[in-house]
């Protein structure tokens, strides 16, 4: 009988929900190409105020309706000028910078490529170190002492993720960065975010979980990976079976987000899980022990669970609630305003209905999203994905036989998804299953080969939130 092709999910893009700060005079559009030269100088300039004025007006003019301003910006090397600034000495810069590159990465593939090109993953991982002790310095903070930072705060989570959510874009857009990525060796820091997650903006957690999932569906090295790192697999589980955050901010909705990544995670990395227990107990007359093994065939009941509450979502309702909301703010807004100001406010109070309202319906958009993901989810489990999945077997003989860095081919887009199942059936003629296995050892021997193992950052990461 054939088996159900799997059903992969990929997040549609969206702007960094936790929001970079405004910053006052910041343009949203040129009158003319001369304009653009002098703008982008400014990035460059010894004055910070220049330099954060110039990266908040690039950021507002990559995203606007004008695509001729676009292209003036891209033709005046705006990725290479912004790419740049991520070293900035100063955060607010960098917030404005990388929220910058990550808006036009989603919406531009010229410009993700050009991203690819200019190296932007070392750019990337030199500030991984910085911002892993920046958050492991928040989390330690007591509650008493949070009062006066939480400007900072807000700064060093948007930046991490907005810089996630770039290296999530160009997984997912640009085929030959899935390489450069791996290179990173950034599971560590991905995973670390769910062992605190009840300490962290729920968004911030989602983003690295949805890049986790992301990296671990289309990419065998990043599964082997989180299977060799010590202690990932038991924080996941542990999410998937957490029934109440740790702290009372975060809603049960952002909870049940949060257990769905994590489960889905584990779901991509179970085939091979399961291949390795094959060939660590091959010897054993009694076969893979039930405490290693339970976990795993618990696993997809647990998950259908938790989908099961969560895509409970009445769209009706919630976009009932909005519309009442925002004519509530219109209402509102208008009867504050002097009969006398209101041809100089009226403007503004439009413009704030406007920005709520794009609040509000992202918002919808967001966890409708998540609701698409929860049942791409159920219908992998519910087709029978992982245990009797062959292509655990199948990829482990590729990685032994190849050694290669291979994953540029392995993901980004409808090649891998409709192809690379054929491949691996076909390279996987007469082979033993049971010669196929891979345990810890040969990951650190093919990192090591390989160099992917980023010691520094990694060692930087695991000194910090994981410690």
């Amino acid at each position: 009988m054939g088996r159900a092709q799997k059903r992969t999910f990929k997040q549609q893009q969206r702007y960094n929900p936790l929001g970079p700060p405004a910053v006052q005079g910041a343009v949203t559009t040129v009158q003319s190409k001369d304009e653009v030269p002098a703008l982008l100088s400014r990035l460059a300039s010894a004055d910070a105020n220049d330099r954060l004025w110039a990266a908040a007006s690039a950021s507002n003019l990559l995203v606007s309706d004008d695509h001729s301003v676009r292209r003036m910006l891209l033709a005046n090397n705006v990725i290479t000028a912004l790419i740049e600034r991520l070293s900035d000495s100063v955060p607010d810069v960098v917030v404005q910078v990388s929220g910058a590159l990550h808006n036009i990465a989603a919406i531009d593939q010229g410009a993700a490529e050009e991203m690819c090109r200019k190296n932007i993953f070392a750019a990337i991982q030199s500030l991984v170190p910085r911002l892993a002790k920046s958050i492991d310095d928040i989390i330690k903070q007591k509650d008493g002492d949070k009062s006066g930072d939480g400007a900072e705060r807000k700064l060093v989570f948007v930046t991490t993720d907005n810089l996630i959510s770039i290296l999530w874009v160009l997984c997912e857009t640009v085929s030959s960065s899935i390489r450069q990525i791996n290179d990173m060796a950034l599971t560590p820091f991905l995973v670390s975010f769910f062992g605190v997650a009840d300490k962290l903006p729920p968004s911030l957690v989602h983003t690295a979980g949805q890049f986790l999932c992301t990296l671990t569906d289309g990419t065998f090295y990043a599964r082997r990976a989180l299977l060799s790192q010590d202690g990932a697999v038991d924080t996941l589980r542990n999410v998937v079976q957490m029934q109440h955050a740790g702290n009372s901010s975060v809603s049960a909705d952002d909870l049940a987000i949060t257990r769905i990544l994590a489960g889905g995670i584990l779901a991509n990395i179970k085939p091979a899980a399961l291949a390795s227990l094959k060939k660590k107990y091959k010897d054993s007359l009694d076969g893979i022990p039930a405490e290693d093994l339970k976990p795993w065939e618990d696993l997809s009941g647990t998950l259908v669970q938790v989908i099961a509450q969560f895509i409970s979502f009445d769209i009706h309702e919630a976009a009932a609630k909005t519309i009442a909301s925002l004519k509530s703010s219109v209402t509102s807004g208008a009867a504050d305003l002097d009969s006398t100001e209101m041809d100089d406010d009226a403007n503004a109070v439009n413009n704030s209905v406007i920005s709520d309202g794009t609040v509000a319906m992202d918002r919808i958009s967001s966890h409708m999203n998540y609701v698409q993901m929860a049942l791409e989810l159920a219908a992998n489990i519910f087709t029978d994905e992982g245990a009797s999945d062959p292509d655990a077997e199948q990829e482990e003989n590729n990685l032994e036989n190849n050694g290669d860095n291979s994953d540029s081919d392995d993901a980004g887009g409808d090649e891998y998804d409709s192809g690379m199942e054929g491949e691996y059936e076909k390279d996987m003629e007469g082979v033993d299953a049971e010669d196929t296995g891979f345990d810890q050892d040969d990951m650190d021997g093919v990192l090591a080969d390989e160099g992917t193992v980023a010691k520094g950052t990694e060692k930087a990461v695991q000194g910090s939130i994981l410690g």
